[in-house]
């Protein structure tokens, strides 16, 4: 969330509750708040791209049990869809109204708070109110009719091509769902191509409501003051730690919004700040909402929290069967848990009696979401504190740009840890010149052989080191897999993904080619499929190779592997990091997943592998990035009792972001950064929309963009929109995508109302069809 210069309206300045919902809300919506309203039709928002929520009429017999906030069962077109009801209404103009057809909850399952997020973030994220309810609601409480294409017995007699296409596919298939198939042929008129095969009785769609479990023990849940809250001991607070928690206190005994800013090095106790506050909230009967960003933090978190807090503890994230999840989200919403724990979706937690909202490394891209609704929770976070009247803490030992440039304005409370906890030193940090102390020997390896030289030697002698002492090491590089992509030595063909236009990565374990964007596999081979000469090599690297290469030189060293390959079933990356915790692995190798949060004494050397990687990436924000993944790797180093050391491998040791990096120096880089976004009036001091066009067709994809831009252009000479830029368009960097091709256009402005209602233009001008537009309001992902 971008800050605005001095003197100018924030986007997020903000109304009292009541008239925030009556600012975003539609007329209809308007009547469900004001007095006198009966309950003859309801406002319904159901997940569809409609913008606002659709009127049904309540049967008398459940008018009396319906409220604002419960989950119904209405139809939608020809199917059943779960929606929210938001409003009532007495009376209407309109005719054929169809009939709620079941009401699904007991009580409300959003409460006000949450009703209002919502609406909040439909209007600021320009996206249905619907679709903004869905993603609030956890996936086994989105109930919805599943439609499937059977065939029939007999012949018929069909010559169209799509025709006979999809009825050879249900010869193979016996049954597909209707969703399915349109995925399958996309921008080919499926649902017509269905109904002239329906009335020939070639096939049936057959409708089926969705699994639903029984909703249990939705009854208020026990009082806290009635159970009372407990906690256990903490460590003794340092003079640091004990002024922030000073300067926090007002909001945290007495409630009322502020958003704070905890600033500290790694390794100074942010956690056990964190800990006190939600003891403190907790001790006049609040609860506590802490944020995040992956899952591979929260095994040890957990541990303390659990510790801390025993029985009191809930926790909310994506690797959790749907059993347990579904537990989790009732015990919070019955208010059995005085703490919640969960990753970027758990801002819309249930949880009661809210009195504080904690977002841990608030700096991380993970709180962005960058599929269906592109909220960020972090925004959130401070957007729910609002409504409710409660702190948000956001914690961090390198913060976003962003929100230190909030904290200089005073629009955050700056706080600072500047020391770690018992004085222990930040682990020396020293860069290796690669320009110098590489030797690139000729490139002649096969498929089987890895390519070596991506190790220093003063990385090489301080790993062997570090064994030979018993401690452990840590190596990072962002980039997981064997090597970048196969190529054919004699006549260059690089085996591309037939559905993305970028490069397929080759897996040596598996012996294959992967895409990590959209999953398409195949088996490696050496064959190369344009010359059909055996001369197809792995070119590049990746996280798989460097633990291969490590054995190398570390033949007796325990090394394994964390990144997003080794850690995709159900407990697995709990498992490595246990191993890890417990000295089981000597070296570690892997992605940014280690960088952030991970407490191991033992560590005392960190590694980095071509830390230039993020840096040239085509983003505006690729120093801030690499500067926190150094800074936040750098900091597993020299936590126990042995000092920690830090090897930064680079081409370009000069780069400022490297200097800051080596001496800890976040001021420092801030005041380069800053100085760099000024001068081209890049966030904060300006505010990005971006508008992603994509679909099957690239022509009819460049042609739909570029008349988007010239209409944008346009209304901004006829209504006078000064101060806004329309960029582009042009094609996305990485053009296709899942068969879809993609461009994109990026406004830029800095009065946020003005640049909001452009993107709802655009929104306005791009009809439902095979080209899709995607808004992505202050938007990290520029690839």
């Amino acid at each position: 969330m971008e800050s605005l210069p001095e003197g100018r309206r924030h986007p997020l300045s903000f109304r009292p509750a009541r008239q925030l919902l009556l600012l975003f809300a539609s007329p209809a919506v308007k009547s469900a708040i004001m007095p006198g309203v009966t309950k003859t039709f309801a406002r319904v928002a159901v997940p569809s791209p409609l913008k606002d929520p659709l009127l049904y009429r309540v049967p008398e017999e459940v008018r009396r049990a319906l409220e604002i906030g419960m989950r119904v069962l209405v139809p939608l077109g020809k199917r059943k869809v779960t929606g929210v009801v938001v409003a009532f209404a007495d009376k209407t103009s309109l005719e054929n109204i169809r009939d709620v057809l079941e009401v699904l909850d007991q009580r409300p399952i959003l409460d006000a708070s949450l009703l209002e997020l919502c609406q909040w973030i439909a209007k600021y994220y320009v996206a249905p109110l619907g679709e903004a309810l869905a993603t609030a609601l956890p996936p086994h409480l989105r109930i919805e009719s599943q439609r499937t294409v059977r065939r029939r017995n007999g012949d018929v007699a069909i010559t169209g091509k799509l025709e006979m296409e999809i009825l050879a596919l249900l010869e193979k298939r016996k049954r597909i769902s209707l969703k399915g198939l349109s995925q399958r042929f996309p921008g080919r008129g499926v649902y017509r191509t269905l109904g002239r095969l329906v009335s020939l009785g070639a096939v049936d769609i057959e409708e089926k409501l969705g699994s639903r479990r029984r909703v249990q023990g939705q009854e208020t849940g026990p009082d806290l003051a009635a159970t009372g809250f407990q906690a256990g001991p903490g460590f003794p607070p340092t003079n640091e730690q004990r002024l922030a928690l000073e300067s926090m206190e007002p909001n945290l005994t007495e409630g009322g919004f502020a958003t704070y800013l905890l600033c500290g090095v790694t390794g100074s106790g942010k956690t056990e700040v964190y800990m006190r506050a939600m003891e403190t909230v907790g001790k006049r009967n609040k609860r506590a909402l802490m944020l995040v960003p992956e899952i591979s933090l929260t095994p040890q978190l957990l541990d303390r929290l659990r510790e801390r807090f025993s029985g009191q503890v809930a926790v909310l994230h994506s690797a959790l069967s749907p059993a347990d999840r579904y537990a989790q989200w009732w015990r919070i919403a019955r208010g059995e848990a005085t703490i919640v724990l969960g990753a970027r979706s758990a801002i819309f937690a249930p949880v009661p009696d809210l009195g504080l909202i904690i977002v841990d490394e608030e700096h991380d891209p993970s709180y962005k979401q960058e599929e269906g609704l592109r909220y960020h929770a972090r925004d959130l976070a401070v957007v729910r504190g609002k409504l409710l009247g409660c702190p948000v803490l956001l914690g961090s030992a390198t913060p976003s740009v962003d929100s230190y440039h909030n904290a200089r304005l005073g629009r955050y409370r700056l706080l600072q840890l500047a020391s770690r906890v018992n004085e222990k030193p930040l682990p020396a940090v020293a860069t290796v010149d690669l320009r110098k102390a590489m030797q690139c020997g000729p490139e002649t390896s096969p498929l089987a052989r890895p390519v070596a030289g991506f190790f220093s030697p003063p990385l090489i002698e301080a790993l062997q080191e570090n064994h030979r002492r018993g401690l452990q090491s840590l190596i990072f590089l962002n980039r997981r897999g064997f090597a970048n992509f196969l190529q054919c030595r004699l006549c260059g063909f690089v085996v591309r993904c037939p559905h993305c236009s970028i490069s397929l990565t080759f897996h040596r374990k598996e012996h294959s080619v992967f895409c990590h964007h959209c999953g398409f596999r195949k088996p490696a081979t050496e064959l190369c499929p344009q010359c059909a000469q055996p001369a197809l090599g792995a070119m590049g690297f990746g996280t798989e190779k460097l633990e291969e290469e490590l054995l190398r030189f570390l033949p007796a060293a325990r090394v394994g592997r964390m990144d997003r390959d080794t850690t995709s079933k159900r407990g697995s990356q709990e498992r490595l990091f246990r191993q890890w915790e417990r000295g089981e692995i000597e070296v570690l190798v892997g992605t940014q997943m280690i960088a952030k949060g991970h407490d191991v004494a033992g560590v005392t050397l960190v590694g980095v592998i071509f830390a230039d990687l993020s840096l040239n990436l085509p983003d505006f924000r690729a120093a801030e990035r690499t500067f926190q993944l150094l800074l936040q790797v750098a900091g597993r180093a020299g936590r126990g009792n042995d000092p920690g050391k830090v090897i930064i491998q680079t081409f370009l040791p000069e780069h400022y972001t490297f200097s800051f990096a080596a001496t800890h120096d976040y001021e420092g880089f801030f005041a380069a950064e800053i100085e760099f976004r000024r001068a081209l009036n890049y966030p904060p001091f300006s505010r990005l929309v971006q508008l992603r066009l994509d679909g099957p067709d690239p022509r009819k994809v460049e042609h739909r963009a570029k008349g988007m831009g010239a209409d944008l252009r346009q209304h901004i000479k006829d209504k006078g929109a000064p101060g806004i830029e329309v960029l582009g368009p042009a094609p996305a960097p990485i053009e296709k995508l899942r068969n879809r091709y993609r461009w994109q256009i990026l406004l830029k402005g800095n009065r946020s109302p003005a640049l909001l209602d452009l993107a709802r233009t655009a929104d306005a001008l791009c009809p439902r069809g095979d080209v899709r537009l995607h808004v992505d309001v202050d938007p990290y992902n520029m690839l």
